[in-house]
């Protein structure tokens, strides 16, 4: 094996072993119960936007390939992190919604700092008291949840 082929497979080992000591993450039944944590913060104050290392996309009902989703989701959460984040209006539903008919993006972010958090993004219609095109609704690890206007995309 060559010097670059150990490095290769030290940096594979180095980020399993990272990811296994950051323990695991039930976002499935967060929020529950939680009451509103985020009053008067930002999207960018909750989740550190340019921090996002990897996003999971889990649920795309586009057209669009994965590669141009994935570039959309990281450019509405850049447009929105000075969004005031808002007590979720749908409560009594769980956090991702696979298969639901509202839902447009479901994800999973993953933090540089090892934070995980849950992503949802709905379109305006489903929920037209949000200024912007969309909506996208974040939940945490501890289950705190909260959601936020996304503006429209800028025409370039």
């Amino acid at each position: 094996m060559t010097l670059g082929g150990v490095s290769c497979w030290m940096a594979v080992l180095g980020m399993a072993s990272a990811s296994a000591a950051a323990g695991d993450v039930d976002l499935a039944k967060a929020g529950a119960g939680a009451a509103f944590a985020w009053e008067g913060r930002t999207l960018a104050q909750v989740l550190p936007v340019d921090g996002i290392d990897r996003i999971v996309l889990l649920k795309a009902t586009t057209s669009a390939p994965a590669s141009l989703d994935l570039h959309n989701l990281r450019r509405m959460l850049r447009d929105a992190a000075d969004a005031p984040l808002h007590e979720a209006d749908d409560g009594a539903r769980t956090f991702l919604q696979l298969g639901g008919h509202d839902t447009i993006w479901e994800a999973v972010l993953l933090t540089r700092t090892g934070e995980v958090f849950g992503l949802v993004v709905r379109a305006e219609g489903e929920a037209a008291h949000v200024p912007g095109r969309h909506r996208g609704c974040l939940t945490d690890a501890a289950g705190r949840r909260g959601c936020f206007g996304i503006p429209p995309a800028s025409a370039e």
